[in-house]
């Protein structure tokens, strides 16, 4: 969980790490949904509340662990 502060509300984010089995995803929230390679992730534009997740994400997904995360 990440609690972050913005100088009008505070919001809490639950981060899940999931997979897609079939079908497509579709964007209810945000303006679009897509699939980038790990590499990519930090060439966008992230909200200050949703980097801490990112960077745990990436580190994560390039874990020796873990690489069936990485796609491109």
């Amino acid at each position: 969980m990440v609690e972050h502060h913005y100088a009008d509300f505070s919001l809490q984010l639950y981060p899940f790490v999931c997979s897609l089995q079939s079908g497509e995803v579709k964007a209810l929230e945000h303006a679009q949904a897509i699939w980038v390679a790990i590499d990519q992730l930090l060439d966008y534009d992230w909200a200050e509340a949703d980097l801490p997740i990112v960077n745990e994400y990436i580190a994560y997904a390039t874990s020796n662990n873990n690489s069936s995360y990485l796609r491109t």
